[in-house]
């Protein structure tokens, strides 16, 4: 079932899914691999997500879908990064957004993180308002949460007249919902997840380390 994400997407939405909280999901259903295609850097972008660590082609491929306002994620992402600098050259990592509708303001966060990596700078972003989620996660009033945003852009040394502009990019938010569709199709329904070729696991969490991150997902890729 496709439904379509808003800036400010409904909690009415999550019954139609069957999504949860973040925190994680029971259930495991395989979706389309999400291999990525010739040799990039770390910090790129490809079809399948934001590259956290170098592509090597013909390697397998993990990807966390993660919700920015989920304190899970928040605790998951860091290990996760470890992941990804200790599976260099043996898995490709990649992390997509998948914004719950159970939280408002998931989708603004994840156009920041956007209209930041359109400066190099979508993990430093990514960690700012993981580390600040307090401070915006309750805002309702769309212009100030704008420019919440743009002062963390500042503090990162960002364009901020770049950065708002970037903000505002239906690029961008074609690009969050594309991947929290695929996400679906993958069969995630809470965050954080994670896919490795196309199967959702149901061995990892929040609460994982990453010494068991990186075994569980080397066990799932035949490694």
């Amino acid at each position: 079932m496709s439904v379509k994400l808003t800036r400010r997407a409904l909690v009415s939405t999550l019954p139609l899914l069957g999504l949860v909280a973040c925190g994680g999901s029971t259930e495991t259903t395989a979706g389309a691999s999400a291999a990525a295609s010739g040799e990039a850097a770390a910090g790129v972008r490809t079809d399948a997500g934001y590259q956290l660590n170098a592509v090597t082609d013909g390697t397998p491929t993990v990807t966390l879908y993660t919700d920015l306002q989920c304190p899970y994620c928040a605790k998951a992402d860091p290990k996760y990064r470890e992941a990804a600098a200790e599976l260099e050259g043996t898995m490709n990592v990649t992390v997509r957004h998948f914004p719950l509708p159970m939280h408002a303001n998931a989708v603004p966060a994840a156009q920041a993180v956007q209209a930041a990596e359109a400066q190099g700078a979508y993990v430093a972003m990514a960690d700012h308002l993981y580390t600040h989620q307090a401070d915006w996660k309750e805002i309702t009033d769309t212009a100030q949460f704008a420019t919440l945003m743009g002062d963390y852009a500042e503090e990162l040394g960002l364009d901020r007249a770049r950065f708002e502009s970037d903000l505002a990019s239906e690029e961008a938010l074609a690009l969050i919902e594309q991947e929290y569709q695929d996400g679906i199709a993958a069969g995630v329904k809470g965050t954080p997840s994670f896919v490795v070729e196309g199967t959702k696991l149901e061995n990892v969490d929040s609460g994982t380390s990453t010494a068991d991150m990186v075994a569980a997902f080397k066990q799932a890729a035949g490694l």
